[in-house]
């Protein structure tokens, strides 16, 4: 009996001795496209673990998020379109130019 409290004496004394030492996890933005899982204390981006942790296969609180292309407003895909247009044209009017 006496060994037995020891013993639980001993856990509560270095449970308490690992919460101080142990690094908690900061918080990050939801933006950073992280996950917390409270299960193993690890932090994953569900966007390439399919929504789940990777360690113990829990969804995500949020599940997955979009990738960047499908968050990314479409008009700044035309504009990229239009700039990679407009220099191909350069290049273009450049070696007509000096071809002579």
């Amino acid at each position: 009996m006496e060994l037995a409290e020891r013993e639980s004496d001993v856990s509560s004394v270095v449970g308490r001795a690992a919460g101080r030492v142990l690094p908690q996890p900061r918080a990050r933005a939801r933006t950073d496209g992280y996950a917390f899982c409270p299960d193993d204390g690890f932090w994953f981006r569900p966007a390439y673990t399919e929504g789940k942790c990777p360690l113990c296969g829990e969804a995500a609180p949020e599940g997955a998020p979009r990738s960047r292309l499908a968050q990314m407003e479409p008009s700044w895909l035309g504009i990229a379109g239009l700039a990679l247009l407009s220099l191909v044209m350069l290049a273009l009017v450049l070696y007509m130019y000096f071809r002579g």
